[in-house]
């Protein structure tokens, strides 16, 4: 069973992921905001981070920058609304950060999920 957690500041989005992972055999964490979510990883194991590049407080990749001091290891996926993934600064963060996938909302639902099921597998 892996434990998943997804940081998003949108609730629909948070209920869209666990909704198509639901058929799996994981147990979800939920955070809508960096702040929430580094509390979150210190408390509890994490398989994978699913985390919006864009959120209030503090943002995605300000997240990361303090994640990969403590735990360079944690699988990571990326989403974002705001940030083209096509473009060549979201392909060097995505390398610089260790992401292991990137999804530009609105992402399509399967092949968002084989990529969890995927890095899972790992």
């Amino acid at each position: 069973m892996a434990q998943i957690l997804i940081a998003d500041d949108e609730i629909y989005v948070r209920d869209l992921i666990k909704r198509s992972l639901a058929h799996g055999p994981h147990s979800f964490f939920e955070a809508s905001d960096g702040n929430e979510t580094i509390r979150i990883l210190e408390e509890y194991p994490v398989d994978l981070l699913i985390i919006d590049m864009v959120m209030p407080h503090k943002g995605g990749l300000e997240t990361l920058m303090d994640l990969r001091l403590k735990n360079e290891n944690l699988k990571v996926i990326a989403i974002t609304g705001k940030i083209s993934t096509d473009r060549d600064s979201m392909k060097g963060l995505a390398r610089q950060f260790h992401i292991d996938a990137v999804f530009e909302k609105p992402f399509d639902i399967f092949e968002f999920t084989q990529s969890v099921e995927s890095l899972l597998e790992k």
